[in-house]
């Protein structure tokens, strides 16, 4: 149809379809969705602040295909939240699961919260992630408990600043329990976690003892689990248990990472068991000594073979006063932990290295990334590790989104007291780069500057910094924006008891790790049930009618090889 100038149209019997929040499709499409052909049983919220877009080109199904996407850096976005909202949902009988795949990426990304709407109107949060998260997609699982009413899901994305992305995709809605997650922080759920009195808290409804905040998202709001310690609620010798889902064992190391908190003088002894499936246990991890306000960080490498395994986190009552035992962001990885927590090549995540959650000390986050995946920010062309494109660094860049001198800082986790440890690091920063680099040793709550980077301008260079200190410290990177450019870290370092001359100064870590002669002592049994294994068999094969006569059913070998890299002071026992 031709329109000629100054024409009037008019247009009746107009309907509005999927706009209101009772309206149901005819034909039900579900809440499994891809996003390739639409947004399914999804609809933009009309009462929120901006709308996801759908963005072609990143996605998590092809690579090629579409998510959707909330750019916080876009101009044109205003306001603080954005909300993809399901259909309403009929009853559940049972629990179901939505399952979603993620990316929250940027200094500056901001939130993701899935939350479900019950049939009154209440909101619920069932799981939600805040912050860096580097530049790939993240599996997400969501337990959706029994409805009895008609109830709707949310996808949430709350704004923190303007620079940073966060976006969804593969979205799957499925009648059963969820498998077991990776990662736990106990935001909303306990992701199948059994307990015996630990007890699921957070800063603002904890009247007693225990962290004012949680690690995951540093703030009152967060949760974690807890065991009350003080002697009144909790005497000398009592236990409590926090025992996690049966998980499948490999043949490939995995790594155990997670965040502990310990207050009071003498909080009880806290102690990580790895539970094999007939029942023995291995000590991984243990500490007793009060930690003061932080949340310190514990690993351990895990190598069992085929064999069904439980973590529990075990806490034994010592009489204490206004003390607890607290954790939080349990994950089990799909790789070794790196070597003794002490460097990290960026592969395989950020190692025990951390942004903060503290808005009195930074604003921004560092971000991982690759020149492979980035398509937003200016990065070196290569890592240094791999010296290739699909090698990873992190990286704090410098924008006019946000404002001039807000920083960014990568934590180390606690480190002993010592006469010399030398911290070796890879830098990048481009001479049209106008960002800073300092090097701080944080003390007693204290900062000490170590080292301050200014132009480097071009490939990646080598620094080295001896550090002492007389008391406990972590080492801090702090990234400081201009206007333009980016600084970039790679294959960070660090030798407890080593200068960087290489001399050794005094032990190498802060208690007695018993990690290599545990791993000696287990192999040597190894290698002596191996031989019992071998006289077996050859005493059966050469007197067949003692085998005969003894009704001998065979023989049993269930190994299991640590690796401990726990931060803290390692012991190793099994248990019947």
């Amino acid at each position: 149809m031709k329109l000629q100038p100054y024409a009037w149209i008019k247009v009746r019997n107009v309907h509005f379809i999927s706009c209101h929040a009772d309206y149901s499709p005819s034909v039900p499409t579900g809440l499994s969705c891809n996003f390739e052909e639409g947004l399914c049983s999804w609809y933009q919220d009309n009462s929120d602040n901006f709308d996801w877009s759908v963005v072609t080109g990143m996605d998590h199904t092809i690579g090629i295909g579409t998510s959707l996407v909330v750019d916080m850096w876009s101009p044109s976005l205003q306001g603080a939240f954005g909300r993809l909202v399901s259909y309403p949902q009929p009853p559940t009988p049972t629990e179901r699961c939505l399952t979603f795949f993620y990316k929250l990426y940027g200094p500056n990304a901001g939130a993701l919260n899935v939350k479900l709407i019950d049939g009154l109107g209440y909101e619920i949060i069932l799981w939600t992630r805040s912050g860096a998260h580097g530049n790939e997609w993240h599996e997400a699982q969501c337990q959706v408990p029994q409805q009895l009413t008609t109830f709707q899901l949310t996808f949430e994305a709350v704004r923190s600043g303007f620079d940073g992305q966060v976006a969804i995709d593969d979205v799957a809605f499925v009648d059963r329990v969820c498998t077991i997650p990776r990662k736990c922080s106990f935001e909303g759920q306990k992701c199948g976690y059994s307990t015996v009195k630990w007890l699921h808290r957070s800063g603002h409804n904890n009247t007693t003892t225990g962290p004012k905040t949680d690690h995951t998202l540093g703030t009152e709001l967060g949760f974690y689990m807890m065991v009350n310690t003080d002697a009144d609620v909790f005497p000398t010798g009592t236990t409590a248990v926090l025992t996690s889902p049966v998980r499948p064992g490999t043949t490939k190391p995995e790594c155990v990472s997670f965040w502990y908190h310990m207050g009071g003088p003498n909080p009880g002894y806290f102690t990580v068991y790895l539970k094999l499936e007939k029942g023995k246990r291995v000590l991984i991890f243990s500490e007793s000594l009060g930690q003061g306000d932080d949340w310190r960080h514990g690993n351990s490498n895990i190598s069992i073979g085929l064999v069904d395994w439980q973590l529990e986190f075990e806490v034994v009552g010592s009489g204490s006063r206004g003390s607890h035992v607290a954790v939080d962001d349990i994950s089990v990885s799909a790789h070794p932990c790196e070597d003794q927590a002490s460097k990290c090549s960026l592969e395989n995540g950020m190692c025990s290295w951390s942004n903060i959650q503290n808005n009195l000390r930074d604003k921004l986050d560092w971000e991982l990334t690759s020149a492979e995946a980035e398509q937003h920010y200016p990065v070196p062309l290569e890592d240094h590790t791999l010296g290739t494109e699909k090698g990873h660094f992190v990286f704090f860049p410098s924008s006019n989104r946000t404002a001039a001198s807000q920083n960014a800082w990568l934590l180390s986790s606690h480190l002993p007291p010592t006469q010399a440890t030398c911290l070796r690091f890879w830098a990048y920063k481009p001479h049209s780069s106008d960002c800073q680099l300092k090097i701080w040793r944080l003390s007693g709550g204290l900062i000490f500057e170590l080292l301050v980077v200014n132009e480097l301008g071009g490939p990646w260079r080598h620094f080295e910094v001896n550090i002492t200190s007389s008391e406990e410290y972590q080492i801090v990177f702090e990234g400081i924006k201009g206007t333009s450019g980016f600084v970039a870290l790679d294959d960070i370092e660090y030798t407890v008891g080593f200068d960087c001359a290489t001399k050794v100064t005094e032990p190498t870590s802060k208690k007695p790790d018993n990690a290599g002669g545990i791993a000696a002592s287990v192999i040597v049994v190894l290698l002596l049930i191996g031989t019992l294994v071998a006289l077996l068999v050859f005493y059966l094969r050469t007197r067949p009618e003692l085998e005969a006569s003894s009704g001998a059913t065979g023989f049993s070998n269930e190994g299991y090889v640590p690796d401990s890299t726990v931060s803290a002071g390692v012991s190793e026992r099994e248990e019947e």
